[in-house]
């Protein structure tokens, strides 16, 4: 019975698929225009706010200065997520360097076998956060006209996912002390891993940003987008929401009334099909499990919007003023100096790393040995 099922989608998806290939073909120019804005977000906003910080993120967790950061946050990361304390620099890294961060730091412990699948896939599902750039200046200041509201549905979004990590773990053990951290690669070899992996993530990124944003814009320009939505505005952002967080946040902006306060919310904490199948694409060699994940951005943002919902409500005048006065854009300006000024210093490091000698290490068996020859 499962077999024949399995044949029926395949069929209907290879139909669909055929479907779409004579669409594109119709509604070239519609695609055309949806690739175009693809790209521009891409280069105007995804590479400037995430590339140096995937580099800096994968060089940290590529060298001892991952153990470093974990130590604060260590006790925490075990105790009341239940995960090794490796993990608690991943956990600050997806909460300030948005999406796609964190599932790149476990894809990284991964490789260096630091967690196992199965660790990594229950912090996946709360290390998938939007970050301040995003939420504060593009959702916050940009799109609403209130940094304070952009604030708000900051912290309404990380608390929701630090809650999600609690009740995820509430009735596992409390994973033990590593002995002693694993040993990080040479600070230069960790730098250039890092650049390389950011490198190519980032390519993987922009490459879903403007598939969506193609598969957006068709819907928009064939009226597919209406004809599912019943001609309704609110169910068609809804429906774009879904498929692309940035655009679905910027048409939810649009809307009179409350309804941006509702939308907004519940798009930034579900991030979307085009985040679902970024953070795939970083973690496909590790064949992790992702019904839960799809089920915890559920979770989460019905949990955002429950917190933030009240809290918005005194700004609420200022963001319908502001929505009345200008229209809402698609620009932001990431938060990039810090982490500029930070990559400076860590090129700096890297070079002048590069005139030391690389540490030898010796076998333990081979230094027995010689002491007997010795001997």
């Amino acid at each position: 019975m499962l077999k024949r099922f399995s044949h029926l989608l395949q069929a209907v998806f290879s139909i669909l698929l055929a479907a779409l290939c004579g669409v594109l073909l119709i509604r070239s120019g519609t695609v055309r225009e949806g690739v175009r804005a693809g790209l521009v977000t891409s280069a105007e906003v995804i590479i400037p706010s995430l590339y140096l910080f995937m580099a800096v993120s994968g060089a940290i967790a590529e060298s001892r200065a991952g153990d470093l950061l974990s130590r604060p946050f260590g006790p925490l990361t075990r105790r009341f997520l239940k995960l090794p304390a490796c993990m608690g620099s991943v956990l600050i890294l997806s909460m300030v360097g948005g999406y796609p961060i964190g599932a790149k730091s476990i894809a990284v412990l991964l490789e260096r076998k630091r967690i196992s699948r199965e660790d990594a896939g229950r912090a996946l599902c709360f290390c998938c956060n939007a970050g301040p750039s995003f939420v504060v200046t593009a959702v916050g200041t940009q799109m609403l006209g209130s940094t304070r509201a952009g604030v708000t549905l900051l912290a309404a979004h990380l608390a929701a996912s630090l809650l999600i990590g609690v009740l995820l773990s509430l009735r596992l053990p409390v994973p033990p002390k590593e002995k002693a951290p694993a040993e990080g690669l040479p600070f230069s070899e960790a730098f250039i891993r890092g650049v390389n992996g950011a490198t190519a993530g980032i390519l993987a990124i922009c490459s879903y940003v403007v598939v969506f944003s193609a598969l957006g814009a068709l819907l928009r320009g064939s009226g597919l987008a209406a004809l599912l939505a019943g001609r309704s505005e609110t169910a068609g952002v809804l429906l774009i929401g879904l498929l692309e967080v940035t655009t679905g946040c910027l048409q939810a902006a649009a809307l009179p009334g409350k309804l941006p306060l509702i939308l907004i919310p519940l798009f930034i904490s579900f991030a979307g099909f085009s985040i679902f199948f970024q953070i795939r694409a970083t973690l496909q060699p590790y064949r992790l499990r992702y019904g839960r994940f799809l089920l915890c951005r559920v979770l989460h943002a019905l949990l955002t919007l429950l917190f933030s919902y009240p809290l918005l409500q005194p700004v609420y005048p200022a963001v319908a003023a502001f929505q009345s006065a200008v229209p809402p854009v698609s620009y932001h300006t990431p938060n990039t100096p810090l982490v500029t000024l930070l990559l400076l210093g860590v090129s700096a490091m890297a070079l002048w790393s590069l005139g030391l000698p690389a540490p030898q290490r010796i076998d333990q068996k081979e230094e027995n040995g010689s002491r007997r020859k010795k001997g």
